[in-house]
């Protein structure tokens, strides 16, 4: 019995621990009423990230000694066909250049890609291999990225203006 009374005791000096947050410094109790407080909407500032401009040509990698790559970029002189051609000019990195991945975005925002790949597994891509995608009559982002052994490098990036008429 007199465990009970002890118990009953700690639970009631608990229970009055606990309550006496909720009472007001007067001694009496409080009560909340409810209040509407206004919704208000903090203005965060918003992460800015810079706009990317697909039109802005980015860094170029030079390759590893021996993988050295060289292509030749032109334009078709006829501003009624104004296509890109993009030649595969040789270089030290013949043997073990894979493919070239070229990628043409045009000032509308048309993105065209193409490839000049290897003939075979055996064989290597020859000198004067071109490819031509089709341009715009304003100026055009060229891209050029270099495969050897499954690692990319891009070669070339650089805008293209249309040629003009003398």
């Amino acid at each position: 019995m007199k465990q009970w009374i002890q118990i009953l005791a700690i639970a009631f000096i608990v229970a009055l621990a606990a309550g006496a947050g909720c009472a007001a410094r007067d001694g009496g109790t409080t009560t909340t009423a409810p209040t509407t407080v206004p919704e208000t909407t903090m203005a965060t500032p918003a992460e800015t990230t810079p706009a990317v401009d697909p039109m802005q040509p980015g860094p170029t990698v030079t390759s590893p000694p021996g993988l050295d790559t060289i292509v030749t970029v032109s334009r078709n002189p006829s501003t009624y066909q104004p296509d890109i051609i993009v030649t595969y000019s040789g270089g030290s990195g013949n043997l073990r250049l894979q493919r070239l991945d070229i990628r043409v975005t045009r000032m509308d925002g048309v993105v065209k890609t193409a490839e000049i790949p290897r003939p075979s597994p055996s064989d290597t891509i020859r000198m004067g291999t071109s490819v031509t995608i089709e341009g715009s009559r304003s100026n055009d982002r060229v891209e050029v990225t270099a495969w050897y052994s499954g690692v990319a490098y891009k070669i070339y990036d650089a805008i293209v203006p249309p040629l003009s008429r003398q």
